[in-house]
């Protein structure tokens, strides 16, 4: 006899390379969508979109700082991976919290378009916070997912540069010091991903 509501359960989490590659590939066309013309009511709610990246991809990244290899991994991680990467999770949510006074974009109240580039980046880097919270697999999927990481970072980059060109003063001044963050994140990320001359992963 079963109980309960009767609701479906939740589909189980991307694998951690999935995941990474989803929010790459919604990153890149972020960039192409952010470095065209926008009117003003766009451009905040880009902004507002940049935010809730940046604060759920930190989050996310956090839980990859924990990534467990199985077998025998052909190439050991850096002795450092986990505290680079968790410096790397550290910044990005600091770049979020450098946006002073930015509403979420799911706070915004309007309903957003579910095919906007902003909107299908938010959902990625939100699935990825599930999909890294007990992040497992070889040593080649883990190099996969930091360098897929380090791509989905890269456009993220150029398209906070293609806001402050069109921001106020204040924001733009937020948007650069935004866009060398995620120049600080992308260096630390790939010391993380440089093969170790040591023991190995420190499990």
């Amino acid at each position: 006899m079963t109980s309960g509501s009767g609701a479906p359960p939740l589909p189980p989490p991307q694998p951690p390379a999935l995941a990474a590659r989803t929010v790459s590939e919604a990153a890149r066309a972020l960039a192409y969508a952010w470095a065209q013309p926008m009117d003003p009511a766009e451009h905040n709610r880009a902004i507002s979109q940049l935010y809730s990246v940046l604060r759920d991809l930190g989050i996310a990244t956090r839980g990859l700082a924990r990534y467990r290899t199985s077998g025998n991994p052909a190439r050991p991680a850096s002795l450092d991976f986990r505290r680079l990467v968790a410096a790397s999770a550290k910044q990005l949510l600091g770049a979020s919290e450098s946006l002073d006074g930015v509403l979420a974009a799911e706070g915004l109240g309007a309903v957003p378009d579910p095919e906007d580039p902003g909107t299908l980046l938010c959902r990625a880097t939100r699935n990825a916070i599930t999909a890294w919270r007990q992040p497992a697999g070889t040593s080649a999927e883990r190099d996969t997912t930091v360098e897929r990481l380090i791509t989905a970072i890269g456009f993220l980059g150029a398209a906070t540069r293609s806001l402050a060109t069109h921001a106020p003063r204040r924001r733009a001044i937020e948007m650069h010091t935004v866009a060398a963050i995620l120049g600080e994140v992308t260096a630390c990320l790939s010391k993380a991903s440089q093969p170790s001359h040591g023991t190995g992963d420190r499990e």
